[in-house]
């Protein structure tokens, strides 16, 4: 058995510093990911984005917990606000 002599908190002091130096060095660990944007045209396909049924979707947007436009009969979901929406709702909670 080989023994080394060394104080294990140091160790554990300089190997943490040495991870903390390795990931501010990584971008993708300082900036949170930025979703991209996309406009929904349906129900259908906002309950697809959220994965939920279409009627809990309905339901959401009836409630005015999804943000959207409506221009005539046409609905318009954008997907960040949307996610947005949701993380709100979540923080409420």
């Amino acid at each position: 058995m080989i023994h080394f002599d060394f104080d294990e908190v140091k160790l554990v002091a300089v190997v943490k510093n040495a991870v903390k130096e390795a990931m501010a060095a990584i971008p993708a660990w300082n900036t949170p990911p930025t979703p991209e944007r996309k406009i929904l045209y349906s129900i259908k396909e906002l309950s697809e984005f959220i994965g939920c049924s279409t009627v809990t979707a309905q339901k959401l947007k009836n409630q005015n917990r999804i943000p959207y436009r409506q221009v005539g009969r046409k609905l318009m979901f954008d997907s960040v606000e949307v996610l947005k929406a949701m993380d709100q709702g979540k923080k409420k909670r």
